[in-house]
């Protein structure tokens, strides 16, 4: 990540093209988080750019990660045809249309689209984090969150589960959608690295030598990419040296680096 996102040459004529192009609506929150000033609104969007780019890894190498295994654990329960009809999954009202089957008809348009055919395999990577994250609602408690995901994420149950997956689900759609992700939609500043180490935990509850690898790649990115807020955000500085064990999950440390 770049160190020096306020070196640009902003001219008003660069600032005004930029503005148009990006389009003023777009700008408009950065804009009124840098009280109003123009340039640093443009400084704010790079900073929010090289945020995204560093949580990008991160968050591919989580919902891959998530999606294989509940689909490992459904497929070795009830074998590769699980997905065509997740009635048999749920326990809301029988005049109750699933959700979930829709995002199934969905993946399956998806697969049409490239002329891939349908299996296990291709309706997972197909399907969107919407689709698993729906399998850890209320109505799979008994016959999905029970037997086969509550011993797969260290969370007191299947509610917190879903919290979690839910908020990182929120912000993998703004990182897609090219959003903010400097704050949330009540426009407090967001506390990133909090869910960063919340994606690292939850892929390394799943696959420890995944998190790791992930973490090698991705934490000094991100770090550098988080400490060079621009004035106009307050934010805390942090370092490796700064954050805890990982064995306690309200703190966190990397691995030293030699």
């Amino acid at each position: 990540m770049t160190p020096h996102l306020c070196n640009y040459p902003f001219t008003a004529a660069i600032s005004a093209s930029i503005e148009n192009a990006i389009s003023p609506a777009r700008l408009a929150l950065y804009q009124e988080q840098s009280h109003g000033s123009k340039d640093d609104a443009l400084v704010l969007y790079c900073w929010n750019m090289s945020l995204c780019q560093a949580l990008y890894w991160p968050l591919h190498a989580l919902e891959v990660v998530l999606r294989n295994a509940m689909a490992e654990k459904i497929k070795s329960a009830h074998g590769i045809s699980w997905y065509e009809d997740l009635t048999q999954f749920s326990t809301a009202r029988k005049n109750k249309a699933v959700k979930e089957n829709d995002q199934i008809r969905k993946a399956k348009e998806k697969l049409d689209d490239g002329n891939r055919p349908y299996n296990h395999d291709n309706i997972v990577a197909a399907s969107t984090l919407g689709f698993w994250h729906g399998l850890l609602k209320l109505e799979y408690e008994t016959h999905l969150w029970k037997p086969l995901f509550e011993d797969l994420l260290e969370v007191n149950d299947r509610e917190e589960a879903w919290k979690k997956i839910n908020q990182l689900k929120r912000l993998r759609n703004n990182v897609a959608h090219y959003e903010p992700i400097f704050v949330w939609q009540n426009k407090n500043k967001r506390e990133l690295y909090r869910e960063y180490k919340m994606m690292l935990k939850i892929t390394r509850w799943i696959c420890p030598e995944t998190a790791a690898w992930v973490e090698a790649h991705c934490s000094e990115n991100f770090f550098n990419a988080w400490n060079c807020a621009p004035a106009s955000i307050n934010v805390l500085p942090l370092t490796v040296a700064e954050i805890g064990t990982e064995a306690n999950s309200a703190v966190w440390q990397f691995p030293i680096q030699p």
